[in-house]
């Protein structure tokens, strides 16, 4: 397997990440990636989920940015969960933080202090509903949910306005938007 390193500094962290053919953004991190970075909401403690983490950029982010949060990185796609296995060892961050192949967050019987996600633009719709729907299931009171999207802004308010009374775009740049809701 052909794989390259992403190397990058967000607010002060530096990444160092393995990446890959067949993973979104796999020779640097994106535009819309770093927005959420530079704008996320971590709570001081807790249980934390990067869903649909592609090699890792926002799990091992958040892993080095507060060391007080346990993280599970969940993707769908097994090269994904290769990856991301392979950078939280890179990190040697095994202790706190669980990579797994699983959808969204279907049968994980896990309570979240948050959720985080720059979810792909093919997912759509439905899995915009299945992610508020199952992240608020699964977030305690004042947990958020905190996403990036492209050109989908509408849609994603509606959606999470369904769920959640507090919801706000927390940014807006080039077509993208970062949009923060959360659990009351």
């Amino acid at each position: 397997m052909d794989e390259f390193v992403v190397n990058d500094v967000v607010n002060g962290v530096p990444l160092s990440l393995i990446s890959s053919y067949g993973v979104f953004s796999k020779k640097k991190l994106d535009l819309g990636t770093r927005m959420l970075l530079e704008n996320i909401v971590l709570p001081e403690e807790g249980v934390v989920a990067d869903i649909g983490c592609g090699y890792g950029p926002i799990g091992i982010y958040i892993a080095l940015k507060n060391p007080n949060l346990k993280i599970y990185m969940i993707d769908i796609d097994k090269k994904a969960v290769y990856l991301a296995e392979k950078n939280v060892k890179r990190y040697k961050l095994e202790n706190r933080v669980i990579v797994i192949r699983n959808n969204i967050l279907e049968n994980l019987d896990i309570q979240l202090n948050g959720a985080y996600s720059n979810p792909p633009l093919k997912a759509g719709k439905e899995f915009i509903e299945k992610l508020a729907q199952q992240s608020y299931e699964r977030l305690l009171h004042n947990g958020v949910l905190e996403v990036v999207v492209y050109k989908g802004e509408k849609n994603v308010l509606d959606i999470f306005g369904k769920y959640f009374n507090e919801v706000k775009i927390v940014k807006r740049a080039k077509g993208y938007s970062i949009i923060l809701a959360v659990k009351n």
